[in-house]
């Protein structure tokens, strides 16, 4: 016997819906069926048949016109909490004679939260045309949204039906945690943003400024002994030297007693938004960024640079945090061996809870608390847009000055 064909799967489904002017229009024709079938009047029969093909000629039109329409939609992968991110689809008709009429597309089905859905409208578009459409989004909370299903509908010519049509087509994008602007009094409180440029490395690395003097040891370039205290001491001794590099500074997420600190979830997302400032400060001023966020079962990068990648890269590790699997277990950092020369921005909930098993031993560390009375001036925000173009972010912004009753330095 001749084995059947699998079917065909399909990532489209379509369906039509009655609008509320589709509804009173079905009202009236019911009342003019019953007039007619009770009164066998030949004028009501006529009308209940112009009722009757007024309802088919929609339902038909409005089939022919979505037929065949291809939809793509093009979305950044990553947005930022309450700014506005563009949403483009291109409708292409391929039909040779039927235009698209009144066509309107819109996300049916996603997963996450959105402050403003997309929502665009197509006047016109000819047979063999092609034409993009704008909507705009807003996320309203940090994490991942995947938009599943596009619907595009028409309820064109009369607007009693609309034929509706779903087309599958996941997509996730990246919510980042709102980023701010630091304000001054803080920054005056980190030993590394106290000043700028480079600095000298603490590591005898290196061939730029001098740092110690050492025994000589076979193998060790001529050119780098001292030769007077040499002469001196009678013995060979080299010069050490070190070099200039970039500030490094590593912020720690530290959330791991969220269950125990009052409004624990609500402090949380402001110790992640202040995170999200820190580190887009520091690579605007070219400086080596690193993350940990102690207790978390994600893993979370342990690359520290300042490339052009690290801040997507650290955002999104925050982005992704689940607060609720924050255990207090420590899980041990895995970092390159300069975090042992950065200085450690610790942000945590409460200054009772402080904790510094992540910061080698030496380092320099600044500790902020969300308890802290002062916390709330600590980032200024943009106030929400919802134009075309997204709020800037703290890498591309000049500094706000910074409000009154900051910490002092």
């Amino acid at each position: 016997m001749p084995q059947a064909k699998p079917k065909k799967l399909s990532n489209r489904r379509s369906y039509y819906e009655l609008t509320f002017t589709g509804f009173i229009f079905g009202g009236v024709a019911a009342f003019v069926l019953i007039a007619a079938v009770n009164s066998q009047t030949n004028v009501l029969f006529w009308a209940l048949g112009v009722v009757t093909g007024a309802l088919m000629l929609a339902a038909i039109v409005g089939n022919l016109l979505l037929k065949d329409l291809v939809i793509q939609r093009a979305v950044a992968d990553h947005g930022v909490v309450g700014e506005s991110l563009d949403v483009h689809y291109r409708l292409t008709n391929p039909k040779r004679w039927l235009p698209g009429c009144a066509i309107r597309i819109t996300e049916a089905r996603y997963v996450g939260s959105l402050d403003l859905t997309p929502d665009g409208y197509c006047l016109h578009l000819g047979p063999r045309q092609s034409t993009l459409v704008m909507a705009h989004l807003i996320p309203a909370k940090r994490g991942v949204i995947e938009l599943r299903e596009q619907r595009v509908s028409s309820s064109f010519p009369l607007g009693f039906i609309t034929r509706a049509l779903h087309v599958l087509r996941v997509q996730r994008i990246v919510v980042y945690p709102r980023i701010g602007f630091l304000s001054r009094q803080l920054l005056a409180r980190s030993r590394t943003f106290a000043s700028a440029g480079s600095m000298t490395s603490l590591r005898s690395e290196g061939s730029d400024e001098f740092f110690s003097l050492r025994e000589y040891i076979p193998g060790d370039p001529m050119r780098s002994i001292h030769w007077k205290r040499s002469a001196r001491t009678g013995q060979l001794v080299v010069r050490n030297m070190t070099s200039d590099s970039p500030p490094t500074i590593v912020v720690v997420v530290d959330l791991r007693f969220w269950a125990t600190t009052p409004n624990g979830l609500e402090l949380a997302e402001k110790a992640i938004e202040l995170a999200a400032a820190w580190i887009c400060r520091g690579l605007m001023d070219h400086f080596s960024v690193g993350l940990q966020i102690p207790g978390n079962p994600k893993l979370t990068p342990s690359m520290i640079n300042s490339s052009r990648s690290q801040r997507q890269v650290l955002l999104e590790s925050l982005a992704r945090v689940d607060v609720a699997a924050i255990r207090p277990q420590t899980v041990s950092p895995n970092f390159e061996k300069q975090s042992k020369y950065a200085e450690y921005i610790i942000i945590n909930l409460k200054g009772d809870d402080a904790r510094f098993d992540m910061v080698p031993p030496g380092c320099a560390y600044t500790l902020l608390s969300m308890d802290d009375p002062n916390a709330a001036d600590w980032v200024a925000f943009h106030p929400a847009k919802s134009n075309i173009n997204p709020t800037p972010s703290a890498a591309e912004a000049p500094p706000v000055p910074a409000k009154a009753g900051a910490p002092p330095s």
